[in-house]
Formats: C-alpha cells, sequence, structure tokens
C-alpha cells in the first residue's frame, strides 16, 4: 500500500509562486504525514574574502543561514493552523547551487514523497520542468509531486499511467503505480482511473493487407494490452470500470490529451 507518512515540500526562493506549500500541507492532512519544508542558500561574498582575512566565514554562514530559515518560517506560517497535528521541520542547504545541493540532499534523507512547484523554463517552452526538477527526477529515485497550481480541486480525478513491459523492475513500479493511484484517490475523495497506451506500427496497409486483417489485429492488440492491465488490478476490482487502453504512437502526447479530454487533476507515472 502507497503511504505518505514523511514528506518533504522544496521552496525555492528564485521564483515568486509556491504552489508546493498548500499542496504539501493539505496532503499532510490528509495522511498524517511529518512536514519537512527545506530550501537552500548561499553567500557568494565568501567566494570573495581572502584566505588570510580576518572576517569570521563561518559567521556568515551562520547569520545567512538563520536568516533564511526564518525567511522559510514566515512563507509556511501563513499556511498552517492550530488544528494542524503534524510535526513540522525547517532545513536550510547550504550550496552555492540550488539543483547539486537539493539533490545530494534528497539522496542522502529518506522521504515518502517530495513536492515541489513546477516552472515553466525559457530554454523549454513546452515542458514544465526546470533544470533542478530533472535533477530529481533524473539522479533519486524519490517519489516525486509536481504541483502546477495551489488549489486542490473539490471534485479531483487522479489518473495512474503504467507500461506493460514484462521485466520484474516495470511489474513492480506498475503495481507501485496503481497502489498510489488508488490510496491517494481514496485520501482526497477521488475517482481512480489507470491508462495504457500501446502503439500502433506504422505499416503500409495496402501492401500487405494480404498479410493480416488491420481492423482485427488491432482488436488482438489492444485485448493484450487490457488482459496485461487487469492483471495489476485483480486487488481493486472498482478499477475495472475506470480503465482505458488507448492507442498512440507517442505516449508523450497521448497520455495529456487523455489527462484533458477525462478532467484528470493528477496524473501518476514512473520510470524504471
Amino acid at each position: 500500500m502507497y503511504r505518505s507518512q514523511t514528506a518533504l515540500v522544496v521552496v525555492d526562493f528564485r521564483q515568486d509562486i509556491h504552489h508546493a506549500l498548500p499542496r504539501g500541507i493539505e496532503l499532510a492532512k490528509k495522511f498524517g504525514s511529518e512536514l519537512t519544508f527545506v530550501t537552500c542558500a548561499y553567500q557568494p561574498v565568501i567566494d570573495l574574502v581572502p584566505t588570510d582575512s580576518d572576517i569570521d566565514i563561518e559567521q556568515i554562514k551562520l547569520e545567512a543561514i538563520a536568516h533564511y530559515e526564518d525567511k522559510l518560517r514566515t512563507l509556511v506560517e501563513p499556511y498552517l493552523t492550530e488544528e494542524d497535528s503534524f510535526d513540522t521541520n525547517y532545513e536550510i542547504i547550504w550550496d552555492k547551487s540550488f539543483k547539486k545541493g537539493l539533490v545530494s540532499y534528497v539522496q542522502n534523507n529518506q522521504f515518502d514523497l517530495l513536492v515541489k512547484t513546477a516552472h515553466h523554463h525559457s530554454a523549454l517552452q513546452k515542458l514544465l520542468f526546470t533544470p533542478t526538477d530533472w535533477a530529481l527526477l533524473r539522479d533519486t529515485q524519490q517519489t516525486i509531486l509536481f504541483v502546477k497550481k495551489g488549489a486542490w480541486p473539490t471534485s479531483t480525478s487522479i489518473m495512474g499511467a503504467i507500461n506493460i513491459e514484462s521485466d520484474e523492475a516495470h511489474q513492480k513500479l506498475n503495481r507501485e503505480i496503481v497502489d498510489a493511484t488508488v490510496e491517494l484517490a481514496k485520501s482526497c475523495e477521488s475517482e481512480a482511473r489507470i491508462i495504457n497506451v500501446f502503439p500502433w506500427p506504422k505499416v503500409d496497409i495496402d501492401k500487405f493487407k494480404y498479410l493480416f486483417d488491420r481492423s482485427d489485429q488491432f482488436l488482438e492488440i489492444k485485448n493484450r494490452h487490457r488482459q496485461a492491465v487487469e492483471a495489476y488490478l485483480s486487488d481493486y476490482p472498482e478499477l475495472k470500470d475506470n480503465l482505458i487502453i488507448a492507442e498512440g504512437l507517442e505516449p508523450e502526447e497521448t497520455i495529456p490529451e487523455l489527462v484533458k479530454s477525462t478532467h484528470s487533476d493528477l496524473l501518476v507515472m514512473g520510470c524504471v
């Protein structure tokens, strides 16, 4: 079963919007999670101080960390109420690179969930992820929730996307995706859906039509995928009517289209 007993909420003060804060706090209320709020700090002036200087570099560091912790608390506390029963912690990472400092911290600490605001990056207009986001995806094994809007909808639909590759790593990942989708849907009083996108090979039908009947082969492939996906849903019979098997040459295009057409507010997916 999916659990979220410890969660890390990332705050990047280089950005003006922090959608991850209310979302992380709301999930902590639903799961009873312990919340840690983290940001990175550094004072470049330290790099300019000569090695033989009398300037107390350690004091500069301590004062900067204290400043950013106060700044972090000031940002977070308006989102908290007296009724909140979960524990909160504040961590300041000292590193001149926000990306490297955060990745190192995540690698050396264990959290059930990392919550981070997704921002557009000027060099990647079609993508929501910044270089820091990509580094977290690529260099950690952390479960990550990227948030691009603050308020959680009152009626939520959650979609899990799985790949039916037969190797053990994909099978384990698929089970985790289904479990997470169901548990999140229960906690958020939402509807859960599972999708699988299968490719239809580009074939010159007229040239090779004597080899097969396209419609029959299409149905055969689709049914094979449906049977494979249904095997992962054996513990969740309520999902049988919420299963979508879709044809698409490019999953990265087909899945967003399905998210929009089903009005899903959260997509659960992963990689091995």
